[in-house]
């Protein structure tokens, strides 16, 4: 008989990889949700309700933070084989009788972890005394993982961890529910087939560039994007784009401000989700499948979801990573085309006009997210990594 696994899962971007741990009944799955920072992604979830898998509570509160060894989150990571910890997990998972391995989501590993270098991210004062404090236990809370999950091939986590004195040898890839993010159907698909092309552009505005978002790998270059388009455009590709409006968005006016300059304002359409927090997944599953082309981010140093989500709905994908990083991370090769200037991006908004050819780079993008990035296999190889750490 297979021996019962217990696995802790702390933060909002866990949800996933806790669905597919989940999925094999050799596993006892908990995922603790802070009430404070649920991404509205998940708000749809049905799962979320089930407690007696997912938690939700007061968990990153000042006083916490403050005396993690005391918390509640704290204790209840306790009598767990492992716990699976990302954002401010290190935190309480150090404090705790359970060993842990920490998951970055870039924030925790590039931001959180230096209050200084990241001061021109948010308000003086009040906000430079809080974020000392969370940095200093942050880092400490890292430090003491028993073994860190992240790519150190791609230079914002690569110069984090070095800031920090950890190594990376190895990492997880992200897990997609490729149930909910499909392609379109077959009457949808021969709907789509033909008329005016249509590109979806899920990222944030942050294209000004400073030293500080291109080292924590947040730059991305949106600006390339709508220069492209507007080239395509005026050589006579029947096109429009497709952004969101969101708060988070700190280049937004500037965005539209340019898009008025380059003369396309009637080929833009600006969605509003009509919250501050944006799209549920369920939501931009739909906005990926009215879609022909995502492009997602251009800054060189990582691809964002929007890669991912957008190829495992079939859709052909445009952006830009460094190459060398990308073939030691994907050996056997990717689907993405690659964009790093905003000629290219004419070029290829051009090519994938052709219906034919969106197909067959859609079918590959869609498979390739199957072999790498599928819930059910990332938790898989999540197992393994652990049984090599001795968890089991």
């Amino acid at each position: 008989m297979v021996a019962l696994v217990e696995i802790a899962l702390y933060g909002p971007y866990m949800f996933e990889l806790a669905v597919g741990l989940r999925e094999n009944p050799a596993n006892n799955v908990r995922l603790f949700l802070d009430d404070q920072s649920i991404p509205r992604s998940l708000l749809e979830e049905p799962l979320l309700k089930d407690q007696n898998f997912v938690e939700i509570g007061p968990w990153a509160t000042r006083k916490a933070i403050l005396n993690p060894k005391r918390a509640q989150i704290t204790k209840s990571l306790n009598g767990y084989d492992v716990a699976l910890v990302t954002e401010l997990g290190p935190v309480f998972a150090a404090e705790s009788e359970t060993k842990f391995v920490f998951l970055p989501t870039g924030w925790d590993l590039t931001c959180g972890s230096f209050p200084v270098r990241s001061r021109s991210m948010r308000s003086r004062g009040l906000s430079d005394v809080s974020a000392a404090v969370v940095a200093r236990q942050l880092r400490a809370g890292i430090r003491s993982a028993l073994d860190i999950w992240t790519p150190a091939i791609f230079a914002p986590w690569a110069l984090g961890a070095q800031r920090l004195g950890i190594e990376l040898d190895r990492w997880l890839p992200q897990p997609i529910d490729t149930r909910l993010f499909t392609p379109r159907s077959d009457q949808e698909g021969a709907d789509r087939g033909q008329g005016r092309l249509t590109i979806f552009h899920p990222s944030r505005m942050m294209f000004r560039p400073s030293r500080f978002l291109i080292e924590t790998g947040q730059y991305k270059r949106n600006d390339v994007l709508l220069r492209g388009f507007s080239q395509a455009v005026k050589q006579g590709v029947d096109a429009q784009l497709i952004l969101i409006e969101r708060a988070s968005s700190p280049d937004q006016s500037l965005a539209k401000e340019l898009i008025e300059d380059l003369g396309v304002t009637k080929s833009v359409k600006w969605l509003s989700p009509g919250v501050e927090t944006g799209y549920t997944w369920r939501e931009l599953s739909d906005l990926y499948r009215t879609a022909d082309l995502v492009a997602d981010e251009f800054g060189g140093s990582w691809f964002g979801l929007g890669s991912l989500e957008g190829a495992a709905c079939g859709i052909p994908v445009l952006n830009y990573v460094d190459p060398d990083a990308m073939d030691l991370a994907y050996p056997h090769g990717w689907p993405f085309i690659q964009i790093r200037d905003e000629e290219a991006v004419c070029e290829a908004i051009d090519m994938l006009a052709d219906p034919e050819k969106r197909d067959s780079i859609g079918r590959e993008s869609r498979q390739w997210i199957l072999d790498h990035h599928d819930r059910n296999g990332v938790a898989r190889r999540c197992e393994s990594m652990l049984l090599e750490l001795g968890v089991s």
